[in-house]
């Protein structure tokens, strides 16, 4: 614990190296569920952005946070109707995108803490980049687009990058 007032107040530096050193990252086994669940969920999700139609499988009343309708009526804390496919299909994307990205590698070490803070790095500067230029030279509709992707944008880019990384560090090991 973190205020044990039975040992007194914790020193300073100790908190720091305590909390660095905790492993947040999920079972290895993680990964590959992440990666079963990705393949329906991103396809369902394409579909839905891209697709022909907007569909109404079912309609359902939810609980809204904040609602803002065309008629410029809001409410917060409130109920709606809607169809809940569009939320599931990008939960579960999410959902895939976390377990593939946070999950431990069968020989996690320090070097692959580094590659992965500097893949995470790298992944948000990308992204941050994208998001200047979405904002000055996409507009409308597309921009719209834009922003339901960008949610997954940092995860995809990170997963991409880190995974590359640790195929090159392999390969050289492997070499060696």
């Amino acid at each position: 614990n973190l205020f044990n007032f039975a040992e007194g107040i914790p020193d300073k530096s100790n908190i720091k190296t305590d909390f660095m050193k905790k492993n947040y990252l999920l079972p290895h086994n993680f990964k590959m569920i992440g990666l079963i669940m990705l393949v329906p969920f991103l396809a369902a999700c394409i579909w839905l952005l891209f697709g022909p139609c907007e569909g109404d499988w079912f309609i359902v009343d939810v609980p809204a946070l904040f609602t803002l309708d065309l008629a410029s009526t809001s409410e917060w804390f409130g109920m709606t109707v809607t169809d809940p496919v569009n939320e599931i299909c990008m939960l579960g994307l999410l959902v895939s995108l976390v377990f593939i990205a946070l999950s431990k590698e069968k020989d996690e070490d320090e070097m692959t803490a580094v590659v992965r803070m500097q893949s995470f790095v790298w992944s948000f500067w990308c992204t941050a980049i994208l998001m200047v230029v979405a904002i000055l030279f996409v507009y409308d509709l597309a921009f719209m687009y834009f922003a339901f992707a960008s949610v997954f944008v940092c995860f995809i880019m990170y997963i991409c990058k880190f995974n590359y990384e640790m195929i090159k560090i392999r390969r050289t090991e492997n070499e060696k």
